[in-house]
């Protein structure tokens, strides 16, 4: 059998491997008609999965899967193809000649004719006309080129974080993740400095924005499909590039500046330098969050003996930074809806804003209304209840991060409040 297998092409062995694995799809498609006629109108959907699984049926499905991917991959464009593409399609621009780079659906489809096969998938009817035509049906070259470009990237990434879902079910586990980001840093040209000993805190870093901004409902996975399509994975992919400004590395999070900067606040933080954040130590994040705020932050998400670690600080600054999301905003909620009722009344606005009122006259800062600070919370968030602020009018309003910053940190109320805004220069982080 072996020496019959070499002597075939290996075209000839997978037309041999698609033809009985079509016969093994037909067998089993008729061994459930028989079980149950209602199979041959309404095909089986779901599978439940096998609790059980021996280690090599498993081991099987995952070399098998790994075979089908690195398979796709012959299916990529790669840079000669696209060359090829481009070359074309510029040979095949249409008249008029109007100095305009663009081609009809007869020269499209001779591009399509001279391209190899795997090319054809781009040159569909369908997908020209998505583009915008002239008077004379024509598309712009290059618009289309760079959707094909983007395309070609999509699936090839896909493709490759296919690769660590070790279970095979579209998605990643937290650590299918750090595996799938520390394999990336030496190939990103601005983390080729990043040093091998912090390697580990990058990857804990860069997981941690994907699992609070794709899996809000700590489900411990995320969905490839979710992944791919994330603004979150383009602006890892950013750091690829050979030359990216100072200021663009500064707001990426992914960056080893970023990294770093958040890294190295934890530590300042961690006083006793036990490795974890006490009470006291993460309320020197900033000197107007208060300590309700604080307390309630360490009653909602995980501690070690009532002190932090540096993966639920890390949700702790994501949230801080990016409080316009629905991620960050539904962060705070849990710490806002004391009771759990899926909804804040008067009593919880008081509650959490006298401590902001402490903060402010402990700043020489007395003279403000509980009472009045509580309506314009009302008139902000334009409840569908009047008597409660549910999550959904937090979103709907548009000023949920404002409304969230003024019952947690006197400081964000001081500089909201337009009257006394412009006299006081306040520091954003204790001397550490």
């Amino acid at each position: 059998m072996c020496i019959r297998d070499r002597q075939r092409s290996t075209q000839e062995i997978e037309t041999e491997t698609d033809a009985l694995f079509l016969k093994y799809i037909d067998e089993e498609r008729e061994r459930m008609v028989k079980e149950d006629p209602s199979f041959r109108r309404i095909p089986k959907f779901y599978s439940k999965a096998n609790a059980n699984e021996s280690v090599l049926n498993f081991k099987l499905r995952q070399e098998a899967r790994t075979r089908f991917l690195h398979h796709k991959t012959t299916e990529i464009l790669d840079k000669e193809d696209l060359e090829k593409l481009w070359f074309l399609l510029k040979e095949h621009v249409s008249a008029p000649k109007d100095g305009k780079e663009r081609v009809n659906y007869d020269a499209f489809l001779t591009v399509a004719s001279k391209l190899p096969p795997k090319c054809r998938q781009f040159f569909t009817a369908s997908t020209f006309i998505k583009f915008d035509r002239d008077d004379y049906g024509r598309i712009d070259i290059v618009a289309f080129f760079h959707s094909v470009v983007r395309k070609v990237n999509l699936f090839q990434t896909r493709i490759q974080i296919s690769l660590y879902d070790s279970i095979g079910n579209g998605y990643l586990r937290e650590k299918d993740l750090e595996n799938y980001i520390f394999e990336l840093i030496p190939t990103f040209a601005q983390l080729q400095n990043l040093e091998d000993n912090f390697y580990p805190f990058y990857v804990i870093t860069a997981v941690r924005k994907f699992f609070f901004f794709l899996d809000p409902k700590r489900t411990g996975k995320i969905y490839i499909k979710d992944m791919i399509t994330s603004p979150i994975l383009a602006e890892l992919y950013e750091l690829r590039q050979e030359r990216v400004s100072p200021e663009e590395l500064k707001a990426n999070w992914f960056s080893s500046q970023s990294a770093m900067r958040v890294y190295e606040k934890y530590l300042k933080l961690d006083i006793d330098h036990n490795g974890l954040l006490r009470k006291a130590e993460l309320s020197r994040y900033s000197w107007g969050l208060t300590e309700v705020f604080i307390d309630r932050i360490y009653e909602e998400y995980q501690t070690f003996e009532g002190e932090m670690d540096y993966k639920t600080f890390l949700d702790f600054v994501l949230a801080m930074e990016n409080k316009k999301t629905p991620q960050s905003l539904q962060y705070f909620w849990r710490v806002l809806d004391v009771y759990g009722k899926g909804a804040i009344d008067t009593f919880i606005i008081n509650m959490f804003f006298r401590q902001v009122v402490m903060k402010l006259e402990m700043k020489d800062k007395p003279g403000y209304n509980v009472e009045d600070v509580k309506d314009e919370i009302f008139d902000m968030a334009k409840p569908a209840n009047g008597m409660a602020i549910t999550f959904q009018d937090l979103l709907n309003c548009g000023v949920g991060d404002i409304i969230v910053s003024m019952l947690i940190d006197a400081r964000a109320f001081y500089e909201y409040d337009p009257v006394s805004y412009t006299h006081l220069t306040l520091p954003t982080i204790y001397s550490v």
